[in-house]
C-alpha cells in the first residue's frame, strides 16, 4: 500500500537514511544485504549474486504504524519481503485509517 506522503515529517528521507545506514544496509529481520545508494544495480548485482536486485530493497518500518513517531525504538529497516510480512498484520486498520485521511468519516464519526 502506497505511502500517504503528508503523513511523515519533512526530515523522512534523512530519517530513513539514518535507520538504513545504522543497520548497515541489511535487514534487521532476515539479514538479506540491499542495495545501497551510491551504488550501481549492476554492481549491487555482482555483490550479491542474485538475479532479483529489485527483492533486495531497503526499507523503513514503523513498528507502530504511526508515520509521525520517528522515535528510534520504533524504526526498523526491513527490506521489502519483510516489510510486507510485518505489515500484514495492519492491512485492514490501514486500508480503514487512509480512508478516514481522505475524508471517508469512519462508523464512529457518522452516529455522532
Amino acid at each position: 500500500m502506497p505511502m500517504i506522503k503528508a503523513r511523515y515529517p519533512d526530515t523522512w528521507p534523512a530519517i530513513a537514511l539514518a535507520v538504513k545506514a545504522k543497520a548497515n544496509w541489511c535487514c534487521q529481520e532476515c539479514g538479506r544485504p540491499c542495495q545501497r545508494p551510491d551504488e550501481s544495480p549492476e554492481h549491487f548485482q555482482q555483490r550479491i549474486g542474485k538475479a532479483k536486485p529489485r527483492q533486495y530493497l531497503l526499507t523503513v518500518a514503523h513498528l507502530d504504524q504511526d508515520p509521525t513517531n520517528c522515535s528510534e525504538d520504533n524504526l526498523k529497516a526491513l527490506c521489502t519481503v519483510c516489510h510486507l510480512r510485518y505489515d500484514r498484520q495492519f492491512r485492514a486498520k490501514q486500508r480503514a485509517l487512509k480512508r478516514e485521511w481522505f475524508g471517508q468519516l469512519n462508523l464512529m464519526e457518522a452516529m455522532e
